[in-house]
């Protein structure tokens, strides 16, 4: 619903400014958080379901824009399914999430999520939980006979590293190159065989790391870059999209922000540091994008994500070659795996912010859960310290040295603050020779990485994580910095060395801390010492564990996928957990050894669906089971809770003021303008109206031309004050909703720029009338868009043969911006390198003169269209004016533009 805050990014609101008579929700969908105004683009969620050769086994492959995938929802989820004929489980959903910042997120009782949200609403849980249901079992009653293929294809463009290099607390390199990730971007490829000899696209699913957060609090709904990239494939391929995560990537940190990217993705121009960047530049083919998508506003999102398109078309088309990883199949074994894992007894519950024991025995008090996510150290020890506080340092230096294990962390629960469960939900998918493995966590890179290496078809290339010291010249031979290089090229991406102490005794330990085999860490006897590095670098157990797959039993494409069936928080790796506090640290759940617990049983997991040996039981198995009772338990009252709870209270909704009706309708457009259409619709706590602009193709022939992929922007104006509240709960609010399209030529122009001709406004959305809820449709007037018609025609003089001379610029500047009711559009942003408000579309910021036609009307009736020549900004037209004759000038642009027509007589 418009009124729930929008994502992450929303300013606490202040109720007050409401309740003294601004606008306000009547309905207070927001708690605490700002009131959202409509939708830049719209929250959907999608669903695959698949059915193998093996006897009718069926799963789901589960998408929605949520910021965080909790287990309560999909619990509902599956409550819901129970009641359908979907064939379709709880235990049969992969659910994915985009882990969208801007999008609402009331979904989840934990109530650590509310400080970055919002708070918990039953009415948003409810209704999320129906459309999800609604996707699967729409998808299972449209099944097709189909086809599967898959690939990974490389993309470097739209991806930086949100770790970014650090330091670890004894000096040396920590975290990760800026431009260091998992660039494989896995597509698979469905294909409607219902026909075999004219096979159909079906659906397309994906993989890829790049979190959607790099937009800022506009308090609109929106989908971030997902909008755009769906609409893209869906019309470019025919099929819709299925996202998933992998690995942490960010725009916020894409590393080498200092280039341009032409047309294909390629480099094409850069300048120094610090030095502002051009818009334009002679990048071939078009106009070359900067590549900087650090909180830049939705035009650029659109700009970036253009390149991810390309490469998801490549890849889609790369599997129906020779060259696709699996290739395309009509007959392949659909399985699944899912594991409720409870924690390692080394650290058998979630926590949150993690403390370095040594820094508070050394340097300052770390408290836990105080500086929530992390460990909070703004104290400071007396000095001199304490004598009972360098004892105790002391004795514990002294035991680590006699071997007797002290905690290297200390931290705090985060179960009910951030996790829902007491164990961590593992799961893996089978999809022919497709793998698809997920930790249900914020799965930094080493972690992934590690996953596909140790479940693929090839022996001995397990990635053990991030070795800095391959970088350097003395260490880069090691066997080692081989697989290293596979992912990280030195040479192309050089991002410095971080760091200040190199001293050979202290890489070595950094190195053990990466490639040591971690097996045995585990095991009951280490319970203790697991969560304390021993002093022997030998004996530390390192990233992960050496078991890998025989080749046998791996699979020719295996998928690492983050962000998916629940949240156990960002996990990274063993070296990353030891060597400083940071934030992604502080929200790794399960202690240091997490990343390789989760890896590690995925794998024998994987190898399960492939004929091996099923998950062997865990040793505390038993309170997994009492903690699954717990969240059955919980999760079926909260169900059967928010079910009635939703029902209540849409059936008490009161009824809207008037029916449905065109308000004002749309003005004839030229380029660089938006043209809007308000109408009287249903309440935001019963409407969010569905709306496209369609275009005429033929006289009376109507087609889609635009949807709320972030082409149709909506918004909705509230009641004001308290009065504005009574009289919402009295049925007397007139609900006003305005749709905006904005006509443009774009940039780069491949983007496609809006054509001249007829268009309107299609409103589908819902009321309350007569104490129930009705369906309203809405079509606009036609309103047109033409050509803008602003390019300069000056100096225009007639010679004494008649012809005509005139004066174009050589770049015509377009309009940066225009006036509009939505709160986002700023025109005082014009003049900006980037102007993040000027525009929610990637409008061109000029054009170049093309081509100047005269048209000359004879003094008899006849008609000639004499073409001009150029020589700089001049240009001279051989017209041969006559007593009589009319001249009429028109200059056209690189976009079709033209000028306002200039007669001469």
């Amino acid at each position: 619903n418009v009124g729930y805050c929008s994502g992450q990014y929303c300013d606490t609101t202040n109720y007050l400014d409401g309740l003294g008579g601004g606008e306000i929700d009547p309905f207070l969908h927001s708690r605490y958080k700002d009131t959202s105004y409509g939708v830049q683009s719209r929250l959907t969620a999608r669903a695959i379901v698949v059915e193998g050769a093996n006897q009718g086994r069926r799963i789901a492959l589960l998408k929605t824009d949520n910021y965080l995938a909790q287990d309560h929802l999909l619990r509902r989820v599956g409550q819901l399914l129970d009641q359908g004929s979907s064939g379709i489980r709880y235990e049969d959903i992969l659910y994915h999430v985009s882990h969208n910042h801007s999008s609402a997120y009331y979904s989840t009782p934990a109530w650590g999520v509310w400080l970055f949200q919002d708070i918990f609403d039953q009415r948003a849980f409810e209704l999320q939980a129906r459309s999800m249901a609604r996707a699967i079992e729409l998808a299972a009653a449209r099944l097709k006979p189909a086809r599967m293929g898959a690939t990974t294809i490389q993309h470097p463009n739209y991806k930086g590293n949100v770790v970014r290099p650090a330091v670890a607390d004894d000096g040396t390199p920590a975290g990760y190159p800026l431009e260091f990730g998992d660039h494989g971007l896995v597509v698979m490829r469905f294909d409607d065989i219902t026909d075999p000899d004219h096979p159909r696209p079906l659906a397309a699913w994906m993989n890829w790391g790049e979190h959607p957060e790099s937009l800022d609090g506009y308090a609109l709904h929106s989908a971030d870059y997902l909008a755009p990239l769906e609409r893209m494939i869906e019309r470019e391929i025919g099929a819709p999209l299925v996202f998933s995560q992998a690995d942490v990537g960010s725009s916020e940190n894409t590393g080498n922000s200092a280039q341009m990217l032409a047309d294909d993705g390629s480099v094409c121009g850069q300048w120094p540091d610090g030095a502002p960047a051009p818009l334009v530049n002679a990048c071939l083919p078009g106009q070359g994008v900067v590549r900087d998508w650090n909180h830049h506003g939705y035009v650029q999102t659109e700009r970036n994500v253009r390149f991810l398109a390309d490469d998801i078309v490549r890849a889609w088309e790369q599997i129906g070659t020779d060259a696709a990883q699996v290739p395309l199949s009509d007959s392949f074994e659909v399985d699944s795996r899912l594991a409720w894992t409870p924690g390692p007894l080394s650290h058998p519950y979630p926590s949150v912010s993690n403390c370095r024991t040594d820094t508070t025995l050394s340097e300052s008090p770390g408290v836990p859960v105080a500086g929530v996510p992390d460990c909070f150290r703004d104290l400071e020890y007396p000095e001199p310290l304490s004598p009972a506080m360098i004892q105790l340092a002391l004795i514990a230096g002294t035991m680590e040295q006699e071997g007797i294990p002290v905690p290297d962390q200390y931290d705090a629960s985060a179960f009910t603050g951030v996790e829902e469960n007491l164990r961590l939900k593992l799961q893996t998918v089978r999809l022919g020779d497709v793998l698809l493995a997920s930790c249900a966590c914020e799965a930094q890179v080493d972690l992934i990485l590690n996953l596909e290496s140790r479940t693929n078809d090839v022996a001995g290339d397990i990635y053990d994580g991030f070795d800095w010291a391959c970088l350097m010249p003395e260490h880069a031979a090691e066997q080692v910095c081989e697989v290293q290089r596979k992912y990280y090229d030195r040479a192309s991406l050089p991002t410095p060395i971080p760091g200040h102490n190199f001293d050979p005794a202290a890489i070595a330990h950094m190195r053990a801390q990466v490639h040591n085999d971690a097996r045995g860490w585990d095991a009951p006897a280490n319970a203790v010492a697991a969560n304390s590095e021993p002093l022997e670098l030998a004996e530390i157990w390192g990233n992960f564990t050496k078991e890998e797959l025989p080749v046998e039993r791996g699979y020719k494409l295996a998928v690492g996928v983050g962000h998916a069936g629940d949240y156990n928080g960002y996990t990274v790796s063993y070296r990353e957990y030891q060597n400083r506090e940071s934030y992604r640290k502080a929200l790794t759940a399960y202690g240091p050894h997490t990343a390789d617990y989760m890896v590690t049983r995925l794998v024998r997991m994987a190898g399960a669906m492939h004929g091996g040996p099923e998950l062997a039981p865990e040793p505390q198995d038993v309170l997994g089971q009492v903690d699954e009772a717990r969240q059955i338990l919980s999760s079926t009252l909260l169900g059967a809770a928010t079910a009635n709870s939703y029902d209540v209270y849409e059936a008490a909704l009161p009824d809207d003021l008037g029916p449905a009706a065109a308000l004002t309708q749309p003005l004839s457009i030229e380029r660089f303008d938006a043209a809007t259409f308000t109408w009287r619709g249903g309440s935001n706590a019963i409407d969010n109206p569905t709306v496209r602009v369609e275009r005429e193709t033929a006289p009376g022939f109507w087609q889609k031309y635009a949807d709320q992929t972030g082409e149709v922007q909506t918004r909705v104006v509230y009641p004001e004050g308290v009065g504005g509240i009574i009289q919402t709960w009295a049925g007397q609010t007139d609900w006003h909703w305005t749709a905006n399209f904005e006509a443009y030529s774009s940039f780069p122009s491949r983007l496609g720029s809006t054509p001249e001709g007829n268009f309107r406004f299609v409103v589908d959305g819902r009321k309350r009338q007569d104490h129930g809820t009705v369906n309203y449709h809405l079509v606009s007037e036609p309103f047109s868009v033409s050509a803008w018609r602003g390019i300069p025609v000056t100096n225009v003089a007639r010679g004494g043969n008649g012809d005509l001379a005139f004066d174009t610029p050589d770049r015509v500047s377009y309009p940066a911006s225009y006036t509009s009711g939505f709160r986002f559009i700023n025109a005082a942003d014009a003049g900006k390198r980037i102007c993040e408000q000027c525009t929610f579309r990637p409008w061109a910021t000029g054009g170049d003169v093309t081509a100047a036609t005269v048209r000359v009307v004879r003094a008899g009736g006849a008609v000639n269209f004499v073409p001009a020549t150029r020589s700089g900004n001049r240009w001279l037209a051989p017209t041969a004016l006559a007593a009589g004759d009319l001249a009429t000038i028109t200059v056209v642009d690189s976009n079709g533009n033209t000028s306002a027509a200039v007669a001469v007589e």
